[in-house]
């Protein structure tokens, strides 16, 4: 599910060299469709949607070029959640058809629809109704990260830097 809609967002081609600032996920009935609802000169807000679930991303572009950065390593008394490997990234960008180069670097930045699939697969996150993600920093492949429950949020960090800030429905 969350690939075909990554599908539908890469065909927007004149926003390649964006990053991903925000996502929304959310499950219910909609109308097939994808569809730029605003862009400004350093902002747009896409959105893209089967019969059964609704993504909305806001995409900004970077003051300056982003450059491959080497992830920090977590501290041995961290639980590591997950660590996502340069080969997973080039898979989905692949399968999706993204053509951004920040998830080409060495390492590649993973991206946030990636992140998005595996945390729907996650037991805290399956069954929920919806799901927004902000993007604090970038994650990179080979970066072990953790995810711990905030309140009634969560968050992933990594060396305790908080990269993704979590909000479920």
């Amino acid at each position: 599910m969350i690939r075909d809609l990554a599908k539908k967002l890469s065909a927007f081609s004149e926003f390649s060299d964006t990053v991903l600032a925000e996502l929304k996920f959310q499950r219910g009935s909609f109308t097939a469709d994808a569809q730029v609802i605003k862009v400004h000169a350093s902002m747009a807000l896409v959105r893209a949607s089967s019969s059964a679930a609704e993504l909305s991303v806001k995409l900004i572009r970077p003051r300056s070029e982003v450059r491959a950065a080497l992830g920090c390593r977590i501290q041995s008394s961290e639980n590591i959640w997950r660590v996502f490997t340069a080969t997973e990234v080039f898979d989905f960008v692949t399968a999706v058809g993204d053509t951004n180069k920040i998830h080409r670097f060495n390492p590649p930045i993973v991206p946030g629809l990636l992140l998005l699939e595996v945390l729907l697969t996650c037991a805290d996150f399956a069954a929920c109704r919806a799901i927004k993600l902000k993007f604090k920093n970038f994650i990179t492949a080979g970066e072990p990260l953790t995810l711990q429950p905030i309140g009634d949020k969560f968050e992933i960090c990594s060396a305790g830097v908080r990269k993704v800030l979590i909000t479920v429905e």
